[in-house]
């Protein structure tokens, strides 16, 4: 007789741990089974998770480093407090670390070490086929790429930039490579994070800096890119040696960062609840957590985790992660922009940055704003590139 579990998670990453945990903590596991699939056996500190809150995710362990200040080069005379947010870092591999020991003291949790090919709805039970088994859940969640290959049956598939334009979906990258450098001299402020300086050369797309301070000697430098191709790792370091030179002290490169996140409107949730009874679930990414025009999700997903399974304890519909409408509209007219005309990127983010209160652009991000406010910014904005990109998308309707 083939395995069974209550729930089976396919994907150990941000969302797939942060739902396992969560599942954890409601009481889900205390007569259930889950198992987790993971098929990357060597999760190393293979990138950089941050957010902005007004109080840090528990458990507090993960977060390793907060700032209460941002400071951008290009506006010297404006040097803000980011109150009533802190922004937040932290490393990957303290997170792993954390919730799987957390995890782990749960006896009604098995872990695959494989990859699920396929998934099919069976007998009101979802058949999962790995590369090397085959068992039986209740219910699943995916944070991997899978797509509906007839009623019944799932398939893995990472979706193609033709399949994106196929389906009328923007779509770019938000790429990036930094390095983690330790200096012989004090030379940082470790109570300031620059975010989004755009002192570096565009080379015709958006790109810019990130310098997160860990100590007056130690920071993470990352070269960020949103634009149709990634960033290489000969093209950031270039400009990463540029911003330490000018710093005129030496330095060692301790770790390296590189990685790349979907900016698109293709995962938009489009119900706003799915069926208490539905069996084949997906979280995530391919679930609407990365916001299309910034690339952050990782609140999100924590936030969202603890929805699903409230819903599952209580046995009522699940909630999807439908946006307003309005925020949808934004991110696809700027989206359209920074694949348009790439070039302008630099001009509408400095310009934000320049004339908005920094808590406000936070606020704007995580989606919290209202009307007046967000007239308030968009007032500040190129009305002509936006009602541009807006007669484009009526267009294309």
């Amino acid at each position: 007789m083939k395995e069974f579990y209550q729930y089976t998670i396919v994907g150990a990453g941000a969302s797939g741990l942060w739902l396992a945990y969560s599942m954890l903590k409601s009481g889900l596991l205390e007569h259930q089974t889950l198992c987790i699939v993971e098929n990357d056996l060597d999760k190393k500190n293979d990138r950089t998770w941050c957010y902005w809150a007004e109080k840090p995710i528990n458990p507090i362990e993960i977060n390793s480093k907060s700032w209460n200040f941002i400071f951008n080069e290009s506006f010297p005379d404006k040097s803000e407090s980011l109150s009533p947010f802190k922004y937040y870092h932290i490393r990957s591999q303290d997170f792993y670390s954390k919730i799987k020991s957390e995890l782990e003291k749960c006896e009604n949790i098995s872990w695959k070490f494989e990859e699920v090919k396929t998934l099919k709805y069976s007998n009101n039970k979802v058949e999962i086929n790995s590369d090397i088994d085959l068992w039986y859940s209740e219910r699943t969640f995916l944070s991997s790429y899978f797509l509906k290959k007839d009623e019944t049956t799932f398939i893995r598939n990472t979706p193609s930039t033709k399949d994106l334009e196929k389906n009328k979906s923007l779509f770019i990258w938000q790429s990036f490579y930094g390095w983690r450098v330790k200096t012989k001299e004090p030379i940082f402020d470790d109570g300031k994070m620059s975010m989004m300086n755009f002192n570096v050369d565009q080379g015709n797309h958006t790109q810019f800096i990130y310098e997160l301070p860990f100590s007056e000697k130690e920071a993470l430098i990352e070269m960020t890119r949103f634009g149709t191709e990634k960033i290489t790792k000969n093209e950031a370091e270039i400009e990463l040696r540029k911003w330490m030179d000018s710093k005129e002290v030496d330095f060692e490169i301790e770790e390296y960062e590189i990685g790349s996140i979907p900016m698109t409107t293709a995962f938009d949730a489009q119900p706003k609840e799915i069926n208490a009874n539905e069996r084949i679930i997906f979280i995530g990414t391919p679930a609407g957590a990365i916001k299309p025009t910034t690339g952050y999700g990782f609140k999100k997903m924590k936030e969202y985790s603890e929805k699903l399974c409230s819903a599952l304890v209580s046995k009522n519909n699940i909630p999807s992660m439908l946006r307003k409408r309005r925020f949808r509209l934004y991110d696809i007219l700027l989206l359209q922009i920074l694949i348009n005309k790439p070039n302008k990127g630099k001009f509408i983010f400095e310009e934000l940055f320049r004339k908005q209160p920094i808590h406000r652009i936070l606020k704007f991000l995580d989606e919290d704003t209202n009307l007046f406010e967000e007239f308030l910014i968009f007032s500040k904005l190129p009305i002509r590139l936006f009602m541009g990109s807006l007669l484009t998308h009526i267009a294309k309707k």
